[in-house]
């Protein structure tokens, strides 16, 4: 009687675990982020056809199903063409979520779905209570396929002088690493030698103005895109005309900040300070989508000044909108952080931003993701600095230079001023975790370990603290 007590309660956990959306979500992307790292493996994934390191695979299918674009080797040169479909498959998938796929496969096949499949497509597009899930769905796969295959065709025919017939699968895998902000491209087999991303492209404005489109369209978000094409009368909701404001916002001030610090960089062949006087606005303002956690980069990472770099570092801690194919803390987030502090500071006994009242409890929960994320990323700089202590010493890099690989890592972005490869294999696993939480947010990893809630009715003493 004990044993099968015993059985019936762990039965009992399993269940309940499963059943809770968050968790379910978190364990989705580690179902994939698992088949990606096995498939990798097998020579027929590599150009070479040989076995490649489980610790290349893991770290590559980590980086594409969360799609952050860091890559351990070039993309375009180690991967045969079987490699490439298959890292492509993760970057979709990641970009939409399993949950999202699943969901629309069941809509478009007119199939019922369980209320359990509706929490958990529910929570990974954030659309509790807000439209129809079905509806959305629909959206969102016709939505994303009709942006990627209108960039691709764009793509396809500006590669087509460079690429001949090879422009067409360069053209297809750059969309849709675009449009889901992974960051991977296929540049590396054409003569220019690894990892060269757009560098060579700073002359084909169509191509960086089309890529740069992708990105800040998939980092928008499905609701947002939504709201725009089915708005009535009273205008655009709250929350889509939040992120359309603070989105240009950091837009703008990316691009001028780059363009400022910038323009006279000539310590790389391949910096800004290089370019002609009218490239280089272009460069600047790619600069900025791209570290709103796209990946790709047509300026030299490495030779930037410190002061572009920790800009960097903050555009990509922010990140994207909710709902959305990007990553960091979100724009939304951000705002409802510093708007909480204007209010606070003006005294104010609640959170106001654009004449709106926001509820406590989502200024709470902004807070908290602020803080996960700012924990997340320092303790993770701080324990990669103290693996790489030789390398900081010797000079080659920066401190800052693996805070910039952190926030990267964890704003789901893909730019490296070092170069991840060169970093040690337990630096290299510690950014794994970092792009995992970044994609499926601090907050619902922890909201996953945590207990549930207990309904009971407990009055505390009210306590004084100092601030």
């Amino acid at each position: 009687m004990p044993l099968l007590h015993v059985r019936s309660k762990k039965r009992f956990k399993i269940e309940r675990f499963l059943k809770n959306p968050i968790q379910l979500t978190i364990i989705s992307f580690a179902i994939v982020i698992f088949c990606g790292t096995v498939l990798l493996i097998f020579p027929f994934a590599s150009a070479s056809g040989q076995w490649t390191s489980p610790a290349v695979t893991l770290f590559t299918s980590t980086s594409a199903t969360c799609v952050t674009g860091l890559v351990l080797v070039d993309t375009g040169s180690y991967w045969s063409t079987a490699g490439q479909a298959i890292i492509l498959l993760m970057i979709q998938i990641g970009g939409l979520s399993l949950a999202t796929v699943v969901g629309a496969v069941y809509t478009f096949s007119n199939r019922m779905h369980s209320w359990q499949q509706i929490e958990f497509t529910q929570e990974s597009t954030s659309s509790r209570g807000i439209v129809e899930l079905n509806r959305l769905l629909r959206w969102t796969i016709t939505f994303t396929l009709g942006a990627e295959s209108i960039g691709a065709a764009i793509l396809i025919w500006r590669f087509w002088p460079y690429y001949g017939s090879g422009a067409v699968w360069r053209g297809i895998f750059q969309s849709v690493s675009a449009f889901c902000n992974a960051g991977f491209d296929l540049h590396g087999t054409a003569g220019n030698g690894g990892y060269v991303s757009l560098i060579h492209f700073n002359n084909e404005p169509i191509i960086l103005l089309v890529t740069g489109a992708l990105i800040v369209t998939g980092g928008l978000g499905f609701m947002v895109w939504l709201n725009i094409f089915t708005r009535k009368k009273d205008g655009l909701a709250f929350h889509s005309n939040l992120v359309l404001k603070f989105t240009s916002i950091l837009l703008i001030v990316g691009t001028i900040g780059f363009l400022f610090l910038e323009f006279n960089n000539t310590s790389s062949s391949n910096s800004m300070g290089n370019l002609s006087w009218y490239e280089k606005p272009l460069a600047a303002l790619f600069q900025s989508i791209t570290t709103r956690t796209a990946g790709f980069n047509s300026i030299d990472q490495f030779s930037l000044s410190d002061s572009s770099k920790f800009l960097a570092v903050i555009l990509m801690f922010i990140g994207a909108a909710p709902a959305s194919t990007g990553g960091g803390i979100k724009v939304t987030t951000m705002a409802a952080v510093v708007s909480g502090v204007i209010s606070d500071i003006r005294r104010k006994p609640s959170l106001i931003m654009s004449g709106h009242y926001i509820r406590k409890s989502t200024n709470r929960r902004a807070n908290t993701i602020f803080a996960l994320a700012m924990l997340i990323v320092m303790s993770s700089t701080i324990a990669i600095s103290v693996i790489e202590n030789d390398v900081l010493s010797s000079g080659p890099i920066s401190f800052l230079d693996i805070w910039f690989e952190v926030g990267s890592a964890f704003g789901t972005v893909g730019l490296t001023s070092i170069g991840t490869s060169n970093l040690h294999q337990t630096s290299q696993f510690i950014l794994i975790v970092c792009m995992f939480l970044g994609r499926v947010s601090p907050v619902a990893f922890a909201l996953s370990l945590s207990k549930p809630r207990e309904e009971t009715q407990v009055v505390y003493p009210e306590a004084t603290i100092l601030l």
